[in-house]
This record gives structure tokens, sequence and C-alpha cells, in this order.
């Protein structure tokens, strides 16, 4: 059996694509929402606590949402193509589960690395 590597470009394209618009997506959301806190006077753990709820709040939506109220686009070209709805659905599963977990990460550290600069800012201020 001739399988091909996950890193093949018809594997590979698609799979970085969906994980970098939604890690992009969610770091945007995180990011006018840290600012927002912060330049209403709350401190930085506040604002980013509150930053990392919202940017998470599509995604997890869409993972309740997933199979009953809607059909992912490659659940259902993998359904139409004749692959099993058992299988397509294990796949869901694992790209929901990438997005998810890509997503809280970039912006866990995009929530630390502008901690760093607000505390590099401020410092400069002060002195």
């Amino acid at each position: 059996m001739d399988l091909t590597p996950w890193y093949a470009p018809r594997y590979l394209i698609p799979l970085a694509g969906m994980i970098f618009a939604n890690a992009m997506n969610s770091v945007r959301i995180a990011s006018e929402r840290y600012v927002s806190k912060f330049n209403s006077g709350h401190d930085h753990v506040e604002a980013r606590r509150k930053a990392f709820e919202a940017a998470l709040i599509p995604l997890i939506n869409s993972l309740l949402a997933v199979g009953l109220v809607s059909l992912p686009g490659m659940m259902t070209g993998q359904v139409l193509a004749g692959i099993s709805p058992l299988i397509a659905v294990r796949y869901q599963i694992l790209v929901m589960c990438m997005l998810f977990g890509s997503s809280s990460i970039t912006v866990a550290c995009y929530l630390y690395w502008s901690k760093l600069s607000h505390r590099t800012r401020d410092s400069k201020e002060v002195q």
C-alpha cells in the first residue's frame, strides 16, 4: 500500500490555511478586546483574561454546532467523495481540535508578548 506523507502539499496547504485563518481571527479578537479593556482601566491580568475568553468564543460556538446545525466543508466533501460518514466525522473532530488548539496557543502567545511590550513601554515612561 502506497501512503503519501501527511506533509504532501495537497494535505498541508488546506490544513495550514484553515489553521492560520482561524489563528489570525482569534488574535484579532483578542487584541481588540485586550486594548479595549486595558484602555478602560482594567489591569493587565484582567484585560488578558477577558481577551482570551473573547477570542475563543467563535471557536467554542463552532465546536458546539458541528454535526448538529452545520456540516463543515471538509466533512461534506469527504462524504460526497464516498468516504464513510463515521470516518469523515473523525477527521472533522480532529480538524476542529487542531483549530481550537492552534488558536488557543496563538492567542496565549500574543497576550504574553503584549504584556512584555506594555511592561517595557511603561518602564520607559517612568524613567
